[in-house]
């Protein structure tokens, strides 16, 4: 996906987790850099940047629609959708480490839960937010499907 206008960096940046001094630290500059790249009139994002943040806007997209996916194929086998859906919820980057099946960044692993949430909840369909310890049995079953 392409992030063309200031606007649109700003808002992928945002929906997938990435804070500002996670894209600085990224992209090798500090984060009055990537602040001006966020503000009409100033200084636009490098090529690679704006390359690298569509990217993990699609890699965003990617996820949203898998899990999205697994709770249709529910739907289909119990004849029903869920009443609930159960997502993982991360405290820190060392909760992450130990609890998250994947490396990467526990800001971007709830982004992506609470957009998933908020699509589930328009369809009617409560999200509940889990930490992984609260119910090792369901964590096993929910880091199973990610």
């Amino acid at each position: 996906m392409t992030v063309e206008s200031k606007a649109a960096f700003r808002a992928a940046r945002e929906r997938c987790g990435i804070s500002q001094q996670m894209l600085a630290s990224k992209a090798g500059v500090k984060v009055l850099s990537v602040k001006r790249w966020e503000k009409p009139g100033e200084a636009e994002a490098p090529a690679d940047v704006r390359a690298w943040l569509g990217h993990m806007l699609d890699l965003h997209i990617q996820a949203v629609e898998s899990a999205l996916d697994a709770v249709d194929e529910m739907t289909k086998t119990q004849g029903h959708a869920p009443s609930h859906v159960d997502l993982l919820y991360y405290r820190s980057q060392e909760h992450y480490d130990r609890y998250g099946r994947d490396k990467g960044d526990y800001a971007i692993v709830n982004a992506r839960s609470r957009e998933i949430a908020a699509i589930l909840e328009s369809q009617g369909i409560e999200a509940r937010f889990r930490y992984p310890e609260d119910d090792e049995a369901g964590f096993q079953r929910l880091a199973n499907t990610r």
